[in-house]
């Protein structure tokens, strides 16, 4: 029995002391990790270039034969998207340069019934490039001057739109960057279908780890007119069925709400094995010219109710497989 004791306790204590050298492991592993997390901080604000991105790619695909359940019991979709940001960021001590770039581009097909061959096919297509260079007044404050191109990769400047403007850019805290520029135009094409405008742009970028091994990036771009213009959407034909259908110009008056309008993109993107993991695009926008056109061209809402339609908010997401530099 004596033995039996002394064995347990002398077990007893093993564990103990185990449990106690694990503790101080942990210990001088978190001190390590604060220490490189101290350093990287250190690295990421230290002047000169930085360059990363990330690039994500999703694919689904979706089948039904006889589920009588839904409403289209025979058919299918496919989807396959490709999302992808960039950016290159150059820090001096008298000024910076920064440049991001953006593309989101996805195609859905649908066969709502797989008896036949009939498809319909959507495509999500964004393009947008900036360029932000600004002359240092003091840490958090800068003349600023950028330009900054939307459109989309497939219709390439058609619609397009180029904004131009100079103003004052505030740094608040580390990663994000705000800017005010009150000098601006914006140049959209195609001109006549599209009005051009004088105006101030307004704008925000944040990008930075908001949890280990998960980054987020946003960024917010709006321009507020000064003033409304008149244009006229051009005329054009149709042929269905053999019945040839002439849509005639449509002239449309916009005020300076009409042209307002703002896109807001927002990536989020984890690591989970070296830089493979997931990733989250999601982009918003609300442009008054963009929706009038569209449904113009799908005769969408009757013809002459178009100018006082209202003005949807535009959403699109791809979600997949993400790689992060």
């Amino acid at each position: 029995m004596l033995l039996c004791a002394g064995f347990a306790q002398a077990q007893e204590m093993t564990l103990e002391s185990l449990k106690a050298m694990q503790s101080e492991k942990k210990a001088a592993a978190d001190a390590l990790l604060a220490e490189a997390a101290d350093l990287q901080t250190k690295i990421n604000e230290f002047p000169g270039w930085k360059f990363g991105g990330v690039g994500i790619l999703g694919f689904d695909l979706n089948s039904n034969d006889n589920w009588y359940a839904i409403d289209n019991p025979f058919s299918s979709s496919n989807g396959l998207g490709l999302g992808a940001s960039a950016f290159a960021n150059l820090d001096r001590e008298g000024f910076f340069w920064r440049n991001l770039g953006t593309l989101n581009l996805k195609r859905i097909v649908t066969q709502l019934d797989t008896r036949n061959s009939d498809e319909t096919e959507a495509i999500v297509d964004a393009l947008d490039i900036s360029s932000l260079y600004g002359k240092k007044l003091s840490p958090k404050f800068a003349i600023s001057a950028e330009g900054k191109y939307l459109s989309t990769l497939l219709n390439f400047n058609d619609p397009g739109k180029l904004t131009l403007s100079a103003g004052v850019t505030w740094l608040p805290i580390n990663n994000l960057v705000v800017l005010i520029h009150p000098l601006g135009y914006e140049f959209n094409w195609p001109s006549g279908d599209f009005a051009s405008a004088a105006g101030a742009k307004i704008g925000a970028t944040y990008a930075a780890n908001i949890l280990p091994n998960v980054a987020w990036t946003s960024n917010l771009s709006a321009f507020v007119p000064y003033g409304g213009s008149d244009v006229t959407l051009p005329g054009y034909a149709f042929t269905t069925d053999g019945v040839t259908t002439t849509i005639p110009e449509l002239p449309l008056t916009y005020s300076g709400g009409d042209l307002f309008n703002w896109t807001w993109i927002n990536g989020f993107s984890t690591k989970i094995l070296g830089g493979l993991g997931v990733g989250l695009n999601i982009g918003l926008r609300s442009d008054k010219q963009l929706a009038n056109n569209a449904r113009y061209a799908s005769q969408e809402g009757g013809l002459f109710n178009i100018g006082n339609a209202d003005n949807p908010l535009q959403v699109f997401y791809n979600l997949g497989l993400a790689y992060t530099l």
